[in-house]
């Protein structure tokens, strides 16, 4: 756990000082970047028993301005996503990294709306009713029941609070069934709120 906190501090903070000191994108020298954390209400539909379960969001973006007006937004994100589950104390935890792509529209440089899809990771996480044991058995048994991909759509309104600071609120639609068990149809869905500091030239 400790390897994993100090390798994600030495991400973040070579990300912001790249772009705080040198400019532009890490992957794109015409584009700039953006660090967002946030909240997520995420629920499994499907799930027998299920109901929302809280977590949390961190992402790393770039953005390509495509006009004074548009702009296309990519990245990578970790989002701590899952369902509450009548009868059991633990969630239902997926451990997710996605890939999200979307095209985002400004307004009046203060107001923003953006559309996007986006290709998600179930590699990790935990299934209630696995609480106690070792850790490996609950990944084996974990990966036995959900898929590896799962694909969603996203919708998303955001206020630009000064040049750098924004604040989204975004809710996913899972499109495709993660749950490798006959006779079941789970989807991940999930609302994100968040503040975002967006290195804006």
């Amino acid at each position: 756990m400790k390897k994993l906190f100090y390798s994600t501090l030495f991400f973040c903070t070579t990300f912001l000082s790249h772009s705080q000191y040198y400019g532009g994108g890490i992957f794109c020298l015409d584009c700039y970047s953006s660090i967002e954390v946030g909240a997520i209400s995420s629920n499994i539909s499907g799930l027998e028993g299920g109901s929302a379960k809280t977590g949390f969001y961190i992402g790393m973006y770039q953005f390509v301005d495509l006009s004074d007006s548009f702009a296309l937004r990519y990245g990578t994100s970790y989002n701590n996503i899952g369902s509450k589950v009548d009868g059991f104390d633990d969630p239902l935890v997926i451990h997710s990294i996605n890939f999200p792509l979307s095209l985002h529209y400004i307004f009046k440089e203060q107001f923003q709306g953006f559309v996007g899809g986006e290709l998600g990771t179930n590699f990790f996480g935990k299934l209630p009713q696995y609480e106690s044991g070792d850790s490996f058995d609950h990944s084996f048994e974990f990966r036995d029941n959900l898929t590896l991909f799962d694909t969603s759509i996203f919708l998303g309104v955001g206020y630009i609070l000064a040049e750098n600071i924004d604040f989204n609120l975004k809710y996913n639609f899972g499109l495709t069934n993660i749950s490798l068990l006959d006779d079941t149809e789970w989807k991940k869905n999930w609302l994100t709120l968040s503040v975002a500091y967006t290195f804006r030239e």
